[in-house]
């Protein structure tokens, strides 16, 4: 309420029917908290009395001149042992709400940000049009018009899985409106998805800028929304939004680069799984330098300590000045921000994104890009023409990268494109590298990957000659490669046993589009010997099996008259140029022996039955034979294959795009030849003649490598197996890759720099696996979306009756107007309608009221019905009672 004489004060009434509303009789704790508390809050039970003592504590923040009251948006399953709870005590949902800021009053735009909404029809605007179900209600806070969903039924965070789909649904909803409004022209804040987050309380002031303004409850439909309609359209919608949030935020950077003359960085690149941060030179910054020496530069202002912690405000930017105590917290390693403005990520972040000093500089001068800060600083110590700001650090510091990260030897060692800061290295200032700063597609092996060895850019070149993908004949080409070797060339990792060196690979990509000319590349770049190949018709498991095997006399039978099956080939390849034959394995179409089979070959388990009759036993032992494959596969049978993963097959599959990429030069290079390696007599000879004379080979790798390995199995048993069920086969795949890597190089021992190749094929791999997967989920929606839309169609023809029976008002209408005149009778009082709207509107009755074509909210509807009926009577206020007529 406002005095005559004075500045607004906070209404008790309308705090506590807020939060009756939103929390009456929800498990857990209610938080309230303000900066008049240092944030740690109290908290509350959500009964009667619980309910009022919260608003009673909110009131009395209110009088202390709090800037901001705040109630956290989910209950507490416990009381948290200090400070006010995160998302891990996140427990009772019962809305959803976004940030919607509009003006500059408390949130004045940074130089190169789209300005917030003007008011709040623009914010109405924004939601209106994102494709979001119609907000339940509104609330003013003072600054920004809120919308909120009011969920039908508490919905509880019994488990990190259920914690993890709920911020998948909050989180997205924030990216569509943000979306939404940069179609617009304006931006919107997307960091309220977290559980744990705060949001001010109707009825209290927001004195934020020095202006004590009101908040209070909007006006809303009251209608109540299903926790699984809300996820629904957000997964439809959030795809499409992120991306375009992407493109949003480039442009962003963009407008920062042309306003201070600095270059754009590259998008970044995501973390490959694993990996661990090493002597990089952003590790060499954290040793060095400290959150001060980042930060003053930039315009920070530290403000003191915390428990601790130093704490500092961000910069001004046109007028816009913090509204906060402090916007970063920084203990000796690792910051935290609060503030959206900051351009930094908000909140704790999870492990392997924390902002430490080396994140913190890349976020300030590089977009948070960590690679291309790495490689700028790298640029810097080589004494090299640099993107960005790395040329100013300070010399030792650069002195100190140089002798730490910038190794002599003949050639760079490969690694990981942009695998992470610890792990960039430049190449030596006699040996300039190309860059670009174009972004290369992910699901592509980078620039920097064929580059590495003279091996992999002869590969490259004869691709390109050939017109092909250089990714598809380099899996080709190591099928071929583990072909020739046999079972007793293995790979130790030193945890399991030695494995032998099977390799499975798909080449994807639509008819025509050269997978059969990436299998002819790699057969002129590696051919065949004459050995015991066996060369496999997969077509059926027992096929597989009998391939290996050759009836024969039996040499104990003197009569001389028995046959029995002898294994006389110990080496197999299959090659597949047509989808037809993995779309066979995808339909199961011979049975699961196929499936079963190839799984257990790319193991070199035993195969086969012992039936009586010896002329039809069919057995391969453990380890006495391999098997590698090569298949041509198209989206539709590799989508069912991969939905099929539980059958095992689609880990083992090593994928590959056989379309040409759009990079690809006009300019045709030469031919180069076979692959070849030097023995040791001095004489050149194809890679798969050498490797088919190797015996009782066991390659080793290097104790990184098995301790990465650890660390991998370990990872996957204790969780991330159940969550990617494709990636289960991750260590042992790449320690094969890495295996052939090393024998196409001609050397039997696995480097480093394989170990580091293998990581980038490892993704690049498994990228290509999920776009064939998104593309699947793609065609899957469009095909469900035109079935409803179908039956949605049919649905309202066969409702027409109806209406017409009874008078243009659908059943659903008159029957949730009875139920509130009943509900009311039993209430005996005048009641908010928002409470009727909860206790009488069942998902059935929306389901059907929608089907029918129905467009306005059902409770509008019906309570408009109700009233012209004389069932209800509306009061001022949005109170409720029953009519005096009652229904039939």
């Amino acid at each position: 309420m406002t005095d005559e004489m004075g500045p607004p004060t906070a209404n008790r009434q309308v705090v506590h029917d807020w939060l009756t509303h939103l929390y009456s009789g929800c498990p857990g704790y209610l938080s309230i908290c303000s900066d008049k508390d240092g944030w740690a809050g109290r908290r509350f039970t959500t009964d009667e009395a619980g309910l009022a003592a919260a608003a009673d504590y909110a009131v009395a923040l209110d009088k202390r001149a709090a800037k901001g009251v705040y109630a956290q948006v989910t209950t507490l399953r416990e009381k948290p042992a200090e400070g006010r709870g995160g998302e891990e005590l996140a427990y009772g949902l019962t809305h959803l709400w976004a940030d919607g800021d509009y003006g500059t009053v408390g949130h004045k735009p940074g130089p190169d940000d789209l300005p917030a909404p003007p008011d709040t029809e623009g914010v109405q605007k924004v939601v209106a049009e994102s494709g979001l179900p119609t907000p339940s209600g509104w609330a003013h806070t003072g600054g920004g018009y809120n919308p909120v969903w009011v969920l039908a039924e508490n919905h509880l965070v019994r488990t990190a899985e259920d914690r993890q789909r709920i911020k998948a649904v909050t989180t997205g909803l924030q990216a569509i409106l943000a979306a939404q409004a940069y179609r617009l022209g304006w931006s919107w804040d997307v960091e309220v998805g977290n559980l744990d987050r705060l949001m001010k309380v109707p009825g209290t002031v927001n004195r934020k800028e020095g202006l004590a303004r009101a908040t209070a409850i909007g006006p809303g439909t009251g209608e109540v929304h299903e926790l699984a309609d809300l996820a629904a359209a957000v997964a439809d919608l959030a795809p499409a939004a992120r991306e375009l949030l992407d493109q949003a935020t480039r442009e962003k950077q963009q407008r920062k680069a042309q306003r201070t003359g600095a270059s754009v960085p590259p998008p970044r690149a995501a973390r490959p799984s694993g990996l661990q941060s090493g002597d990089g030179p952003l590790d060499v910054l954290a040793d060095m330098l400290t959150f001060r020496d980042l930060l003053e530069p930039e315009g920070w202002t530290y403000v003191g300590q915390a428990g601790g912690r130093e704490k500092w405000l961000r910069p001004t930017a046109g007028g816009d000045g913090p509204s906060s105590a402090y916007s970063l917290l920084c203990d000796d390693h690792v910051a935290v921000n609060w503030s959206e403005r900051s351009d930094l990520p908000v909140g704790a972040q999870p492990a392997g994104q924390k902002l430490t000093i080396g994140t913190l500089y890349a976020h300030l001068h590089y977009g948070g890009n960590t690679g291309e800060a790495a490689r700028d600083i790298m640029r810097a110590a080589a004494g090299r023409a640099t993107h960005g700001p790395a040329g100013r650090l300070p010399g030792p510091v650069l002195t100190e990268v140089k002798r730490r990260c910038l190794k002599d030897s003949p050639r760079p060692r490969p690694r990981p494109d942009d695998m992470w800061a610890g792990h960039q290295e430049e190449p030596p200032d006699d040996e300039p590298a190309e860059e670009s700063d174009d972004a290369e597609p992910e699901d592509r092996l980078p620039t920097t990957f064929w580059s590495a060895t003279a091996t992999l850019g002869q590969i490259h070149q004869m691709a390109r000659a050939r017109r092909t993908s250089p990714d598809a004949v380099l899996h080709a080409l190591l099928a071929r490669v583990a072909a020739m070797a046999g079972p007793s060339v293995r790979v130790a990792s030193g945890i399991h046993p030695p494995a032998t060196l099977c390799w499975y690979c798909g080449l994807f990509g639509p008819p025509g589009s050269g997978k059969g000319n990436a299998e002819g590349t790699a057969e002129e770049l590696s051919p065949f010997p004459s050995t015991d190949l066996a060369h496999i018709d997969i077509s059926t498991g027992q096929g597989v099996i009998a391939s290996y095997l050759e009836l024969r006399d039996d040499t104990t039978d003197p009569r001389g008259k028995k046959k029995i099956l002898v294994q006389s080939a110990t080496r197999g390849y299959a090659l597949a140029t047509e989808g037809s034959v993995l779309d066979a394995m995808a339909q199961m179409a011979v049975g699961a022996t196929l499936n079963g089979v190839l799984c257990k070959a790319w193991m070199s388990e035993r195969q086969g039955t012992s039936n009586a009759d010896v002329e039809r036993r069919r057995v391969l032992l453990k380890g006495e034979y391999t098997l590698s494959m090569s298949l041509g596969v198209q989206e539709e049978p590799a989508s069912r294959l991969l939905e099929m993963g539980s059958i095992g097959l689609p880990q083992r599959l090593a994928w590959a795009h056989s379309r040409l990429s759009r990079d690809t030069p006009r300019e045709r290079p030469e031919d180069t030849g076979p692959v070849t390696v030097t023995t040791q007599y001095g004489e050149d000879v194809p890679v798969t003649t050498w490797v088919s004379g190797l015996r009782n080979i066991t390659i080793r790798v290097p104790p990184s490598a098995t301790q990465e390995l650890d660390d991998l199995a370990l990872e996957i048993a204790f969780g991330r197996g159940e969550e990617f069920p494709l990636d289960t086969h991750e260590p042992l795949w790449r320690l094969k890759c890495a295996a052939l890597l090393a024998l196409l190089h001609g050397r039997t021992e696995v480097t480093e720099a394989d170990w580091d190749l293998a990581a980038v094929m490892w993704r690049t791999s498994t990228r290509v696996r999920d776009g064939v997967q998104e593309a699947a989920r793609r065609r899957l929606r469009a095909q469900r979306d035109a079935r409803v839309a179908e039956a949605v169609q049919t649905a309202v023809e066969s409702q027409s009756a109806v209406y017409e029976a009874m008078h243009g008002v659908h059943p659903s209408v008159v029957n949730v107007a009875k139920r509130a005149h009943r509900y009311l009778m039993r209430q005996d009082g005048e009641i908010p309608g928002r409470d009727v709207n909860r206790s009488c509107i069942k998902k059935t009755d929306r389901d059907k009221y929608r089907a029918a074509g129905g467009t306005d909210s059902l409770w509008s509807v019906a309570l408009q019905h109700g009233c012209e009926q004389g069932w209800l009577v509306a009061l001022e206020g949005g109170l409720l009672v029953a009519g005096s007529v009652a229904p039939e």
